[in-house]
This record gives C-alpha cells, structure tokens and sequence, in this order.
C-alpha cells in the first residue's frame, strides 16, 4: 500500500542533470585517419570504460608522439595503484612508471614537456611570417 505522507527530503538517488553541469575539457585532440592515433584512442577506451576496464583515467597530455595518462588502475596491488602511462602515437606500444599516490602521478604528468605536435608547429611557424 502506497504511503500518501509527502517526502520530507530529497532522495540521495536523485542524479545531477548532465546538461547542467559544464562540458569537460578537451585535454589532447587526436586525428582518427592516422592508424596510430586512433589505435591510441582506441586502446584508451578499451582500458578505461565498460567491464573489463582496468584504468581510470586521472588526467591527459599529448606530444607529438604519445599520450601521457595519469591512471588509477583498478586491478593489481593496493600500494601499486597509480601510473602515469605512455601510449604510443606512431606504434602499438605502451609503457607506464608506477607512483604510490594519486597526487604524485598527476605531478608527474604535470611535469612532462611534451614536444609540439606538427599542428601547433606548423601554426607557430606560420604566424611568424605573417608580417
């Protein structure tokens, strides 16, 4: 039977509506017709949504040549749980550096000095011969 007392809170299960919260940042763009690039976001997806994600990702940059991610990994060792991994732009491989705090991963995600992709090089380039 249902209960006709009127709620006197507002449910813990109500969800934010998306549309109200701000779009998240682009934080690397990628260019899907290169095979290594969309092997990269390709790979990116698999290790980090549905089932069998194993990462979460905590932050992201981008060199010419790799993705840098900051991750939280959901499977393996308690005080082995944070990484900041390398994923390959030119060629199937990954690596990663384990970091025992969150914090000290994405410091060292900070800390990487990616090298220019072509496109902001080539804008850069261009820019100085205008005039």
């Amino acid at each position: 039977m249902p209960c006709s007392v009127p709620a006197t809170s507002v449910s813990c299960r109500r969800r934010k509506n998306p549309l109200l919260s701000s779009p998240p940042r682009f934080a690397a763009t990628l260019d899907l017709s290169k095979p290594g690039e969309a092997w990269a976001e390709e790979y990116l997806r698999r290790a980090s949504t549905g089932s069998d994600a194993f990462w979460r990702p905590l932050g992201i940059r981008r060199d010419a040549s790799a993705l840098f991610v900051a991750v939280r990994w959901l499977i393996g060792k308690k005080g082995e749980r944070f990484s900041v991994v390398t994923i390959s732009l030119t060629e199937h491989a990954v690596s990663w550096r384990k970091f025992p705090t969150a914090k000290e991963a994405m410091t060292a995600l900070a800390a990487i000095h990616p090298k220019p992709t072509e496109q902001v090089s080539e804008s850069a380039s261009s820019a100085g011969n205008g005039g």
